[in-house]
């Protein structure tokens, strides 16, 4: 933990979080007051403990810990926001309060008060130490933690949850337990001699175990089976009974049911079971040897366990609530004023130092060092990854204008790409090419993730890596030994987070080694941002906490000593000279050359700019209906006016067109409507980066004409923007994002990791720079940090942030969630309990907050319903292996029971259909491409109508007119109305009839543009019919 942050975490016994040092002049002022409050009466995944004399509870409620009488009644809040405390345990001698705390952005034991005066920090360091109990004499916490940080010989994480103890008052914890498997959930028996425990591969903990504390003996007391899971033991006052929580589950992802039982302290016995089904993930507390306390389907519940007979105890709870509202950035979609790119996207600089190589506005460009940029290709397919041959005489880069992204050469005496082949010619992708030091061989990666070598004489092909997550680009070492690679390196299974390390491979022997760029750091992002080995041999160069790095490589390419800073400024995508002496990397959008001798920066000129296309034209379109994007009502034979790209009228059909029209569209049997919002995507990263130009023309087939992209590659991001924009790319209009901003751990390619403030103001400003549309927190970021994200994005971008969590969305003034409930940093989420159900705590405070939430189902169950989607032909715009997904989804669907998966879907779609019809804000989306793209928006809206019980035309809302208006952008976009922009979609059927009717695409307009689907999709996908309405 930097000193920064230390500071930070020691400042967080005050409830106020201050935002200074993020010096931005502000936009405008910020209407915010933290006033007012939400009451809630029930609680999801509520936790609980209970004062020794049994009269007082502490209740976690929704991330803040409350305090009420045993007999119910208004609870007292005695926690802030930014302590983010759960997990309370009071102590048998009444005076102390043990809370697990993310305070700092790493879970520690804190200790408390009983009134949450006296916060106090007790374990410290890298490590989460998670799940907090006291022994029975108040000397002594027991938890659970990843702090060994157990690595194998070559680097790799052995790393798992062990059981430690921490006197009470502070000091060095001792490790119990050390075994391989993940080992969590401690419970101290009544005299404190034993410690029961649960234990498992990951979240999976199949058995509980209990450890003699002295001899350190382990005795497995009971195990289950099947996909089941268990967890939160604790004994009962005279040793006699042991109870537990059981989830009994059809997979890892599908919980049916969360049972409390009592057994036997020995694991033996007919289990007395609680009446919830939905029990939450902790312990119960006991009263009595035969009364307990426990939380399930939203309440706390107090149980006797000899009569069988339960009582809820009623509350109700004020969660803090800062109201909704920010002026808004304005877009110009109209203006005609050229704009500096600033997409520059891999930018590689030469070997001789004077010329750079980049990708831009879709096209590959090289330039000279203070002239001006020549397009090497002019076509609409995707480019990437540029990288000079060592002698300078070629360029590889990807393209996917046969097909699917594959590696090309570019030969430097040609003007053009006209002789540009492929590599390795294969029906798989290739993305981020790099040479080996001979010339001879190029390294890139797969789909799968896996790092391959293709000789470049022959196009033969061997694996130098197994698959791993998103790892970046390869760089050889000089010697053309060694690969290096930034890849995820999570620190346990039960939790994926990690770093973004760095790992070699000996090209010989394919033996593998990990390193860290720093201690408990990460490279920025693995995709352009190294490491890059300088041609000398002696360094490899990255990206650390935003800023250039280099460390010292022994004679193999291997770290041989500890990094160094290089500049202090925000740096992307470095690349170096053949002599090593210069380094070229990009700022902000900007490109900078840094002498390595003297430390010198000189900014480089790029002379590019774009303008937005529109056509100029007046359009005519005759519908028999237009649904306008609001309400139940259709108008039924209309005509709509488009001029350039804007409608310009909407009314009754005239017989007589009106005067100057250039084109006429007869649709009298289909229906216009707004084209459909894709509100949570990912286009620019993940499994988005192998599509190629393939992605956009697929949304585009299915009816999306806009979509959100919430963390993503930032340049690769600002690339894509800027050529649909300009027309130099086929796809959606796009509101983009960059890398979303993380803690310390991460896990995605795209998320940034976090670990001081000067580094949360870099990337703050970052964002700014490169002018995105929203600002994405992610899972492991403090709620403290959170806040300062959410004020700058406010009132110094005037755009929405987003998250996982609840919480900040209500108390912080976050604008929203970008799921329902999705991975969030505590294993459980507050909005949706472990077998689905979200109680009425989320339903009101999604319903009164005025935050958005984005309803992402990931059902692959409705394939079933659908046996046609399958074998749509729109599905060769998608690659090979994406289709084959829709093709496995709709299989598996077909021969497995999918009980469960629509029990969990129809609960998904009740809270959706609840929070849209109590006057909250809610969007389709999917996740996509983690989810399927575009087929999976579909069955998300007809979900909402079949299994939420909405109308077709409620349903269309989130997926169109809600959207435009919940980011700001209702004046000109969401509904088809004069002066809106021409967004819309032409459908065969009836929409607002039959839900499914909308996937029956026709024709799509973005910006006024009007083309057939088989237009769109015909570069990659020839079987898709023409129609008699606006193919050509």
């Amino acid at each position: 933990m930097s000193s920064v942050l230390k500071s930070s975490v020691a400042s967080l016994a005050l409830a106020a979080v201050s935002t200074a040092g993020l010096h931005a002049a502000p936009v405008k002022p910020s209407s915010k007051s933290s006033a007012a409050s939400i009451t809630i009466h029930e609680a999801t995944n509520a936790q609980v403990t209970v004062s020794p004399d049994g009269k007082t509870i502490l209740a976690d409620f929704q991330g803040l810990i409350y305090s009420l009488p045993m007999s119910g009644g208004p609870a007292k809040r005695l926690t802030e926001v930014v302590q983010e405390a759960s997990h309370p345990d009071w102590s048998k001698t009444g005076d102390i309060v043990a809370l697990q705390c993310y305070a700092g952005g790493t879970f520690h034991i804190w200790t408390m008060k009983p009134d949450g005066t006296g916060m106090k920090q007790v374990t410290f360091g890298h490590g989460d130490d998670r799940e907090p109990r006291i022994s029975p004499d108040g000397k002594t916490i027991v938890f659970a933690s990843d702090r060994a940080f157990k690595t194998g010989a070559d680097g790799s994480s052995q790393g798992s949850y062990d059981i430690w103890t921490v006197s009470i008052t502070g000091g060095e914890p001792t490790q119990l337990t050390k075994s391989d498997a993940d080992e969590f959930g401690p419970s101290w028996s009544p005299d404190g001699m034993k410690i029961a425990f649960v234990s498992g591969t990951g979240i999976t903990a199949t058995s509980i175990h209990t450890i003699d504390v002295a001899s350190g003996k382990q005795t497995e007391l009971l195990k289950v089976g099947g996909a089941n899971r268990v967890e939160a033991p604790s004994w009962s006052p005279d040793a006699k009974h042991l109870a537990y929580v059981e989830f009994e589950a059809t997979d890892a992802r599908t919980v049916n049911a969360g049972v409390l039982k009592i057994v036997g302290a020995d694991g033996k016995g007919t289990p007395t079971v609680a009446k919830s089904t939905d029990v939450f993930p902790f312990p119960a507390v006991w009263l009595s040897p035969t009364q307990l306390v426990y939380t399930g389907s939203g309440h706390i519940v107090k149980m006797d366990i000899s009569s069988g007979s339960e009582s809820a105890i009623s509350f109700t709870a004020a969660i803090p609530y800062q109201p909704h509202g920010f002026p808004h950035k304005v877009h110009n979609f109209d203006s005609a004023v050229a704009k500096q790119v600033k997409g520059i996207y891999a930018p590689a600089l030469s070997p001789d130092g004077k010329s750079l190589a980049f990708v831009a506005l879709n096209q590959l460009y090289v330039m000279p060092i203070g002239g001006v940029p020549k397009a090497i290709t002019n076509d609409t397919f995707y480019k990437q990854g540029p990288t000079w041959s060592p002698d300078g005489s070629k360029l590889a880069y990807i393209s996917d204008r046969d097909g699917i992204e594959n590696v090309y050469l570019h030969g430097m005496g040609d003007s053009s790409d006209a002789n540009d082949k492929r590599v390795a010619p294969q029906p798989t992708a290739q993305i981020m090419p790099a040479w080996s030091p001979d010339g001879k061989s190029l390294a890139f990666q797969d789909q799968t993730g896996a790092t391959l070598l293709a000789d470049v004489a022959s196009g033969s092909l061997k694996t130098l890596a197994a698959s791993t997550f998103f790892p970046g680009r390869a760089s050889f070492s000089p010697n053309g030994k060694t690969v290096a690679i930034a890849t995820i390196r999570p620190y346990t299974k039960r939790f994926r987070e990690g770093t973004s390390a760095i790992l070699t491979v000996d090209l010989a022997t394919l033996k593998q080694h990990w390193f860290d760029p720093a201690p408990f750091e990460s490279v920025t992002t693995r995709t352009e941002d190294g490491p890059t080995y300088t041609p000398d041999g002696k360094e490899m160069i990255f990206v650390l906490s935003d800023l250039l790095y280099s460390m010292p490589v022994d004679g193999d390419g291997h770290p041989a000593g500890k990094a160094v800073k290089l500049n202090d400024e925000t740096t992307d995508a470095p690349s170096i000279s053949a002599d090593s002496k210069t380094i070229l990397y990009l700022n902000n959008g900007k490109l900078k050359l840094m002498d390595r001798a003297t430390g010198k920066i000189t900014p480089v000129a790029m002379p590019l700019t774009y303008t937005t296309a529109k056509p100029t034209q007046k359009l005519l379109i005759h519908a028999g209906k237009v649904w306008q994007g609001t309400g139940p009502g259709v108008l039924t034979d209309v005509d709509i006016v488009i001029t350039d790209n804007r409608i310009t009228s909407v009314g009754p059909h005239k017989s007589t067109p009106p005067a100057g029209i250039t084109r006429t569209i007869e649709a009298p049997d289909s229906t216009v409507m707004p084209g459909l919002w894709e509100n949570h995507a990912h286009p620019d990263s993940d499994n988005g980066i192998y599509y190629g130009a393939r992605m956009g023309r697929l949304w585009l087939s299915y009816g999306v004409t806009t979509t959100r992209g919430i963390a993503d590659n930032a340049y690769r991001s600002v690339e894509h923007n800027e050529s649909y924009r300009a027309g130099a790319a086929v796809g959606p209009r796009t509101f983009s994002t960059g890398e979303a901003v993380d803690g310390e751990r991460v896990y995605y390619p795209m998320m940034i990791a976090t670990t001081s403030e000067a580094q949360l103001q870099r990337e703050f400003l970052r964002l700014k720079a490169l002018d995105f549309d929203m600002v994405k927190l992610y899972v492991r970021l403090p709620f403290a940090w959170a806040k300062k994200g959410i004020d700058f994005a406010h009132t110094q971008m005037g755009v929405d942030t987003a998250s996982h969590y609840l919480l900040p969305a209500v108390a912080l003034g976050e604008d929203g969630m970008s799921h329902l409930s999705a991975t969030s940093r505590f294993g459980w989420a507050y909005s949706r309990s472990l077998t689905g159900h979200s109680y009425d705590d989320v339903q009101t405070l999604l319903a009164k907050s005025g935050m958005w939430t984005i309803s992402t189902t990931f059902a692959q169950a409705q394939y079933a319903e659908d046996p046609a989607m399958p074998n749509d032909p729109r599905q060769g715009v998608a690659p090979p292996w994406e289709h084959a997904r829709v093709v496995t989804a709709f299989n598996t669907a077909k021969a497995n029971d999918q009980k469960s998966a629509y029990i969990h879907l129809r609960d998904e779609e009740s809270t959706v259909a609840n929070d849209f019809h109590t006057g909250g804000i809610v969007l389709a989306g999917t996740d996509s491409p983690l989810d399927i793209p575009a087929t999976s928006l579909h069955l998300n809206l007809r979900a909402q109508v079949k299994y939420g019980g909405m109308k077709p035309w409620e349903a269309l809302t989130t997926a169109t007119s809600m959207a435009a208006k919940a980011y700001g952008y209702g004046k000109d976009l969401g509904t088809l109305e004069t002066g809106k922009l021409a967004d819309l979609i032409i459908v065969g059927g009836d929409p607002l009839t039959a839900i499914d009717d909308v996937a029956k695409v026709q024709c799509v307009a973005v910006n006024g543009r009007l083309q057939s689907v088989d237009e769109i999709a015909a570069p990659f996908a020839k079987d898709v019919p023409k129609n008699n309405v606006c193919s050509k």
